[in-house]
């Protein structure tokens, strides 16, 4: 569809949309990345700390330590600690995974993802249906009435909407940071639910213009910090090649939130409508607001932190859902809140030519649509309808094959 179909503060809308999306996929990319940097970065730093070093060599426990670091003295004479900040050795299996035969650690593995897949699956894409109905559900409410109620033109309607990607964008990075130096996404995740949850059902309470947006834009501000946190958690708990397919089931649940949001608003505006003395659209936010909290308390109860502190797999499953996270990447996902840096991960984000190219595209997709829209021809308007005075093809184009859409050009809008 032209850009010329649209308002202006639709437009703004649709490049704010565009903003959000490319967002996301840049989170994602950047986990990607993040992931396949970090076993050639093992790999580089055994090799500057151990000249000659073979790629095959396990050294044991006994020739370097206990710890996972290396001491200082193994490295002072081929490099530097402004060069090598950490440099971990290569990790030896456990000896419960060690002394699996390669069909019985498959078979093990097998039942341990599927056991991984059960448990955290279902309460994520519940969880992420509940996301996308509580930013969705304005709709809805504008056909209870919303709009009237509170007075508001179609721009400042336009406006609730788009402040939403607003605080969206603004939280989504400082988020996964945050995240990441907690350590905690089974507090994280579920407390952040609650908040929006609470925001949600506060729209109820709104009575002007300015009240709406507002509470649309703290809406966006905490919603943002579940799907990268989402991909965070899953990235922490699958290998790169299990991490695709579980990515794209999470991102199913927005799709699923649009086959119950129409049956949900319906019953609701139709049977609520009045009840206590508020109107149907108030009855919309409450109600979906109450069950996402409801849900964020189970999910408290459900979601687990990391493998290596969980209490619902035995030991051996413990150990092995550890190990082939390490055996994946090179080393430990997340080790503690001591190892996680803020300016080594901005550093990585800002270093990345994936982040520019991304970045340059949003920059192109919100330019172009608004330019067009300062062009002569008004970005709200259509063709101009035929008048009595014009010329036979311009009156009757049905009926005239000469007529062409590019005859509107010889009718600037004013």
């Amino acid at each position: 569809m032209p850009y010329g179909c649209f308002s202006q503060p639709c437009l703004h809308a649709i490049a704010i949309n565009q903003f959000s999306y490319l967002s996301k996929l840049w989170c994602a990319t950047t986990l990607q990345e993040h992931l396949h940097s970090k076993q050639s970065t093992h790999q580089t730093l055994s090799n500057m700390a151990f000249p000659g070093h073979r790629p095959d060599h396990i050294p044991n426990t006994t020739e370097y330590g206990a710890d996972d670091k290396f001491t200082a003295e193994h490295i002072s004479n081929t490099t530097s600690f402004e060069n090598v900040q950490t440099v971990r050795r290569k990790r030896e299996a456990p000896p419960l995974v060690r002394d699996l035969s390669t069909e019985e650690r498959h078979r093990l593995e097998m039942k341990l993802v599927r056991k991984i897949d059960i448990r955290l699956l279902p309460m994520l894409v519940l969880m992420y249906i509940m996301n996308y109905l509580d930013r969705n559900n304005i709709a809805a409410a504008r056909l209870a009435g919303l709009q009237k109620d509170l007075h508001l033109t179609g721009t400042q309607y336009l406006t609730c909407l788009s402040i939403l990607f607003v605080g969206y964008l603004l939280m989504q990075v400082p988020s996964n940071l945050f995240l990441n130096k907690i350590g905690k996404p089974a507090l994280y995740l579920p407390t952040v639910m609650i908040v929006w949850g609470v925001i949600s059902a506060a729209t109820a309470g709104a009575q002007s213009y300015g009240g709406l947006v507002a509470i649309r834009f703290f809406l966006g501000f905490v919603e943002a910090a579940y799907f990268p946190g989402c991909l965070f958690f899953l990235s922490s708990w699958y290998t790169r090649k299990e991490l695709g397919f579980r990515t794209a089931v999470l991102y199913s649940g927005a799709l699923l939130s649009g086959a119950f949001s129409g049956l949900i608003s319906a019953g609701i505006t139709k049977n609520l409508d009045g009840a206590r003395g508020l109107r149907a659209w108030r009855w919309l936010f409450i109600i979906e607001g109450v069950i996402t909290i409801a849900i964020a308390f189970v999910a408290y109860l459900w979601l687990p932190n990391f493998p290596r502190t969980t209490t619902w797999l035995t030991e051996n499953e413990r150990q092995l859902a550890t190990w082939r996270l390490d055996e994946d990447i090179g080393e430990d996902d997340w080790v503690g809140s001591q190892a996680q840096s803020f300016a080594q991960g901005a550093k990585l984000a800002f270093t990345d030519v994936k982040m520019y190219i991304l970045v340059g595209s949003a920059i192109y997709r919100v330019i172009f649509p608004l330019t067009l829209s300062r062009w002569s021809y008004s970005s709200a308007s259509s063709p101009p309808a035929p008048s009595q005075t014009s010329s036979p093809q311009l009156s009757r184009p049905s009926a005239t094959p000469t007529s062409h859409p590019s005859s509107w050009l010889s009718h600037p809008t004013p």
